[in-house]
């Protein structure tokens, strides 16, 4: 596979192995772009000719900054620059990552050219149209750059004789001991022309308690008392974000709530059973917004013979279950007309996504106090380990598929039909079923001789195959 030059640089400092590199590319610049002009934006004078346009900004941003310690925060001056310098900051963020690998999905069947280890022609139903700024290369080299320099911090910490707790986009939590060695080992590579600290210390005097990847918390403890970040969320809510609020007349945020008794429950103050008692009663039921017609079709039924003005139509929202128990071998998922107060609709009569099938009971939807306790006890898959200091696992792997952009689709997650757009080599399917014998052919579903004869004899009178069918598409499927 191909790997970016600060990845393999990350992977040598961590494991101390330097990998087999059997071919490198190197990109160069050439030239300069025509018709780049001086400007002005926000007060400030720039000349993409010659200037790096985010050290620019970096460093005016610093000087505002600067200015404003000595005015009175009351002052106009000091909320113009304010301002100022919020714009300055939002400009170069957009300008970091974004622009340049912006892939916007067409719904439209279209003859395409995928690059991956191979390059080949294919024909897929969703045609991913580059951005504006469309520039993989430096798109890559921007995330991988940002990879090494917490490589380069994990190393450092581990060379200290620590670990780190965990690592964010841009951030690394380590323990406070350690946090002053960190900032200035990387001082050396500040590249402005200012002294600006590269990394600094953010929260102090904080508790961390993970439960896995993305699921985390910091906290400040005293006894049995435990309280977030001021004027911050401290703790993520991947896993549970998604969940609508079960206390539509509380204006709180309940998800504090449901971290304080994980921590509660971790430091042994509750039990289970608390947890169960206090959220039995509660259900876990989503918001998803009807963006695509899989999903609206599914309302045929109730849409039936209701007048416009009360059907459910293309981006209504709805409330999404989650399943609990199977009818015939069948799981059932609840779909239901959207109520702001999520609870209300355990009761009344739902919609299965998989059937149809209009059905009525609280018990085929999730307890929310299971999801809590599953959340709590969610493994960790990407670290080998249980509490502790975890390993990196070792990945073992055996093919490469080459799938879209991995945010197609997103809001179909929560009814589990989301899936990546994989693309189809046609040619290579086409070469893997000319090489199938009688006995391999079985076992990827094609039973009988004659039909992998007629198979193959097509492939080698005309070179083509209709991966369009549902045979061929789930026989292709199983060769990728």
């Amino acid at each position: 596979m191909w790997f970016s030059l600060p990845d393999i640089i990350s992977s040598v400092l961590l494991t101390g192995k330097v990998p087999e590199i059997v071919e490198a590319v190197r990109f160069v610049p050439s030239g300069v772009q025509e018709g780049l002009n001086q400007s002005s934006i926000l007060g400030i004078d720039l000349d993409p000719r010659k200037d790096n346009l985010i050290q620019v900004f970096v460093e005016e941003r610093q000087k505002i900054q600067i200015r404003m310690k000595n005015m009175k925060r009351d002052s106009s001056e000091y909320r113009h620059l304010s301002s100022q310098a919020q714009a300055i900051k939002i400009l170069v963020n957009v300008m970091s990552y974004g622009i340049f690998i912006e892939l916007n999905p067409e719904d439209k069947k279209s003859d395409i050219e995928v690059y991956g280890l191979d390059s080949f022609d294919t024909s897929e139903n969703r045609f991913e149209k580059p951005g504006k700024y469309y520039h993989p290369l430096l798109a890559v080299m921007i995330t991988s750059g940002s990879r090494l320099f917490l490589s380069m911090a994990e190393a450092k910490v581990k060379k200290l004789g620590s670990a780190h707790a965990y690592m964010d986009t841009d951030s690394v939590f380590v323990p406070p001991e350690h946090a002053q060695d960190v900032v200035d080992y990387f001082q050396p590579l500040n590249p402005y022309n200012l002294d600006i600290s590269l990394l600094k210390p953010e929260k102090e005097d904080m508790w961390f308690y993970g439960i896995c990847s993305k699921r985390y918390a910091l906290y400040n403890k005293e006894g049995e008392n435990f309280s977030f970040y001021e004027h911050e969320r401290s703790y993520k809510l991947h896993g549970l974000g998604h969940l609508a609020n079960p206390f539509p007349n509380d204006n709180k945020d309940w998800h504090a709530d449901v971290w304080l008794d994980i921590l509660r429950l971790h430091y042994g103050i509750i039990k289970p059973i608390d947890i169960e008692e206090k959220y039995s009663n509660l259900y876990a039921v989503s918001k998803l917004t009807v963006s695509t017609s899989n999903v609206l079709k599914r309302f045929k039924k109730i849409n039936e013979g209701k007048p416009w003005s009360e059907q459910i139509k293309p981006f209504n929202f709805c409330n999404v279950g989650f399943q609990t128990i199977e009818d015939n071998g069948q799981a059932i998922k609840p779909l239901s007309p959207y109520s702001k107060d999520s609870q209300k609709i355990v009761y009344e009569p739902f919609l299965d996504y998989n059937t149809g099938e209009i059905k009525q009971g609280s018990h085929y939807f999730k307890s929310l106090n299971m999801t809590i306790l599953q959340y709590a006890d969610h493994p960790e898959y990407k670290y080998e380990g249980d509490i502790g200091p975890m390993k990196r696992r070792h990945i073992h792997a055996d093919s490469v598929i080459l799938i879209g952009k991995e945010a197609n689709n997103i809001d179909d997650q929560p009814l589990d039909i989301w899936q990546a757009q994989v693309f189809v080599n046609k040619q290579d399917i086409m070469d893997k079923i000319l090489e199938l014998t009688p006995d391999t052919a079985r076992k990827v579903g094609v039973a009988y001789r004659g039909t992998l004869k007629r198979i193959q004899d097509t492939i080698r009178l005309t070179g083509e195959i209709n991966l369009n069918a549902r045979f061929m598409r789930n026989l292709a499927d199983k060769l990728i």
